[in-house]
């Protein structure tokens, strides 16, 4: 009788660990590190058609999984660089750039390797110049951008291995703060577009390997004219619990 319940205790244990090691992981926590090219005008701070920077990207993103498949991700980066122009040398500038963002998307397809996911994401970005030559307002110069737009992902699974995935998010509304002033803008005044694409490899259950593509270019059509273009490329690695 002993040997029978410690015969069938172990069959259990064994099953509900083939269990554990199989199931899908419910969260997933990414940090990755990528090199970014970007080109920013920004009239308010500085009379220079274009300055362009490059730097790296420090990036940790976090990712749950509902049991419906909805997904809620909190992604937050780090970029610091020098804006560069050809105009002077005076006019160069420290450029630090910090990003939080919140999504929630809903499953709306999954049909064989694909699934589809539509929602919405809240995006804050403070970026801080600093010149030791010139000051604003007795200061340096920040902006903070807090925008609201809608936001689709696509996932394919091409084998057990590897997967791909894309994201795309239209921004629909902005507030923007700077040491001048704060306002509220909509898409006759402000459009933006951010689009990734990360291409995954599967170690284990536990971890993969990504390679990402970001695109994102804002535009605000101010007299105080603002754009912004930035190219990332970054290399990750995520953990799945």
């Amino acid at each position: 009788m002993k040997l029978n319940r410690l015969l069938f205790t172990t069959a259990v244990l064994s099953v509900a660990a083939v269990q554990s090691q199989t199931a899908p992981k419910k969260n997933q926590l990414e940090f990755s590190v990528g090199n970014n090219f970007g080109y920013l005008k920004n009239l308010e701070f500085a009379p220079v058609s274009m300055y362009e920077y490059e730097g790296l990207v420090y990036k940790l993103n976090y990712t749950h999984t509902s049991k419906n498949e909805n997904l809620f991700e909190v992604k937050l980066d780090y970029l610091k660089s020098e804006l560069k122009t050809n105009v002077s040398s005076n006019l160069n500038n420290d450029y630090s750039k910090f990003g939080i963002g919140f999504s929630y998307l809903k499953k709306n397809y999954n049909q064989d390797r694909l699934t589809v996911n539509l929602g919405l994401q809240s995006q804050t970005n403070i970026s801080i110049y600093n010149n030791e030559n010139v000051t604003f307002n007795n200061g340096d110069y920040y902006t903070v951008h807090q925008e609201f737009g809608v936001a689709g992902k696509l996932s394919y699974q091409l084998n057990d291995k590897q997967y791909l995935s894309s994201k795309f998010v239209v921004p629909v509304a902005l507030f923007r703060a700077t040491n001048a002033a704060g306002k509220f803008y909509t898409l006759n005044k402000f459009q933006s577009v951010f689009w990734d694409l990360e291409y995954g490899y599967k170690l284990s259950n536990h971890f993969d390997v990504k390679a990402i593509y970001n695109f994102n270019y804002s535009r605000l059509q101010v007299p105080s004219a603002y754009r912004e273009l930035q190219h990332q490329l970054n290399l990750g690695i995520n953990y799945k619990f």
